[in-house]
């Protein structure tokens, strides 16, 4: 009876060893290093006006996208954080508008005053609660991404 009671301790405690050297190895291999591409999030921004002064960002996949700590910026690093709370249903899109006026789902505010867009171009970066960029506007010609 002891023989039997000390095998079930040792397939206890080696399947608990083996379930948190996985548990430690999953995490390990969801480690980001660096940029993040459209492709980690399905999202991406989509169109640009400049001399209208808006974005448009698309949620090209099926699952919501919380948008809470994000940010949209220019080369001139005007940077507008996107509300708190804010989420981009699944193939939905919301256009980011410089001027001023009431947020909705599908329209945002940077609420200022005067323009931010360059009309002759400009680079529109999105990024995501943690600084990786997630999609540029326009992008790169070569497909690399512009830090």
């Amino acid at each position: 009876m002891k023989s039997v009671s000390m095998m079930g301790r040792l397939i206890l405690i080696s399947a608990l060893v083996l379930s948190a050297v996985g548990i430690t190895l999953a995490d390990d291999a969801n480690v980001s290093i660096g940029e993040v591409d459209e492709a980690a999030y399905g999202v991406a921004i989509t169109n640009a006006s400049w001399v209208d002064e808006w974005v448009e960002i698309t949620n090209l996949g099926e699952t919501d996208q919380d948008f809470t700590g994000w940010t949209l910026s220019d080369e001139q690093n005007h940077v507008y954080d996107f509300p708190e709370g804010f989420v981009l249903e699944g193939g939905w899109s919301v256009v980011v508008h410089t001027g001023v006026g009431d947020d909705s789902a599908t329209d945002l505010y940077m609420n200022q005053g005067n323009p931010v867009w360059n009309n002759d171009g400009d680079v529109a970066t999105l990024m995501d609660d943690e600084g990786n960029i997630v999609s540029q506007y326009p992008e790169p010609e070569d497909g690399s991404i512009e830090t």
